[in-house]
């Protein structure tokens, strides 16, 4: 894996303000994947279709999400409407328990007489440790997120994650109390997910069309899954993760990484030889702001284009803050046209893409490599030679001047 640094310049008040919250937050820098209201995920089983939640619990399987709520929310989550929502991704199970994990810390849903708890749990048993009768799911992540070592794979994600266990910042310190739960229901498994992405991916990779809706809370939860799954079958030239968002001010519960198989399928990535990765923070900032992974195919011209991304410290969660580089990150993630048009107008008054900006961009892409992309990615790559374990690259690359982050940053505007 290789890191990029970060050009030393501060992102405007401007961009950061436009940093998207949840829930609705959009996609990869800015863009949201869905091209339409149309859901394409399969319709939750809970407590209002017949199955109780204990019903939800005892027969859930590894591989499955479950969304529950939290009875005893204090009012200042309350008032965060969705945020009392929550999400587990199921690990291991019993005929009476379910285990995940749950805003980086592990957890367990279990069934009582009087209905379905839900406890923080000081550590996840290990797929040689379960305990008897457990059900587990395969090469199931280790403990809690900063204790999972496909991190290190990422540069700078481990040591960001062991500085914010240290401070109880992420995760939080454990809760020891055993919480009740209702509408308890079961979103869908990832096999589930991999085979609606496989029927019909434009929700993806797309972008979000002018007549975009808005997402339901399962769509959100699973909207950065669905982009990852796409990008490794081939379908998106390139994918970005927000690894850590360091300017909300609930840094617990708004952490994308803790959406359901955004980490499991991101130590899939480590694991496949045609994918590289860079990780990057925002201009003139630590990891402890923002960090950033851009998942990118090892092959012209995304290689070269995932590099350009991270020169001027690109973010997931940050709305790029003119024209030019709205419709430049668009081209490089494979939006369509259209979408990236409606972007453009959501994000500078109704004004459309200029030929002037459309034929710069051109240009850049074309100086950045004339190759020009694959509809898949996957289809005719280079033959990989096999050497074992794999090696992790260490590269180095230039920080970008101070004219490349002025103009991310909205000088590009008036060209």
């Amino acid at each position: 894996m290789s890191r990029v640094a970060a050009p030393r310049a501060r992102a405007s008040p401007s961009s950061r303000a436009r940093a998207p919250a949840r829930p609705g937050r959009c996609g990869v820098s800015g863009f949201s994947s869905i091209v339409d209201a149309r859901r394409r995920l399969p319709r939750a089983s809970s407590a209002s279709d017949g199955a109780n939640g204990a019903d939800v619990v005892s027969s859930a399987r590894p591989g499955d999400v479950i969304r529950f709520t939290l009875v005893d929310d204090d009012a200042s989550t309350l008032a965060m409407g969705t945020a009392r929502m929550r999400f587990l991704e199921v690990t291991a199970t019993t005929a009476t328990t379910a285990t995940g994990q749950s805003r980086g810390r592990a957890c367990e849903l279990r069934v009582t007489s009087s209905g379905v708890t839900y406890e923080e749990l000081e550590e996840i048993a290990r797929p040689n440790e379960r305990r008897g009768g457990e059900r587990g799911a395969d090469g199931p992540l280790e403990g809690r997120l900063v204790e999972a070592t496909f991190t290190r794979r990422f540069p700078g994600w481990a040591t960001l994650l062991d500085g914010l266990a240290r401070s109880e910042t992420y995760p939080a310190k454990r809760d020891e109390r055993t919480r009740a739960c209702e509408d308890v229901a079961r979103v869908c498994s990832l096999d589930a997910l991999r085979a609606r992405v496989d029927e019909d991916a434009s929700f993806w990779v797309d972008g979000s069309s002018k007549d975009f809706a808005g997402l339901s809370a399962d769509e959100h939860a699973l909207l950065n899954a669905g982009e990852i799954i796409a990008f490794q079958r081939g379908l998106r030239p390139m994918c970005m993760v927000q690894l850590w968002t360091g300017w909300e001010d609930d840094k617990v519960s708004n952490q994308n990484v803790d959406l359901p198989f955004v980490a499991r399928l991101l130590r899939e990535v480590t694991e496949d030889e045609k994918i590289e990765v860079i990780t990057v923070s925002p201009p003139n900032a630590t990891d402890a702001l923002g960090l950033t992974a851009i998942l990118y195919p090892n092959r012209s011209p995304h290689r070269e284009r995932a590099k350009f991304l991270a020169s001027f410290g690109a973010q997931a969660a940050i709305v790029a803050g003119s024209p030019y580089y709205q419709t430049l990150i668009g081209r490089c993630l494979g939006y369509k046209e259209e979408n990236i048009e409606a972007h453009v107008r959501q994000y500078n008054k109704g004004a459309p893409i200029s030929k002037q900006v459309s034929d710069l961009v051109d240009e850049e892409l074309q100086s950045i490599s004339p190759v020009p992309p694959t509809k898949n990615w996957r289809e005719d790559f280079p033959e990989i030679k096999r050497t074992g374990s794999r090696k992790k690259k260490n590269s180095r690359r230039q920080t970008s001047n101070v004219e490349d982050v002025e103009m991310m940053f909205g000088r590009r505007r008036s060209r």
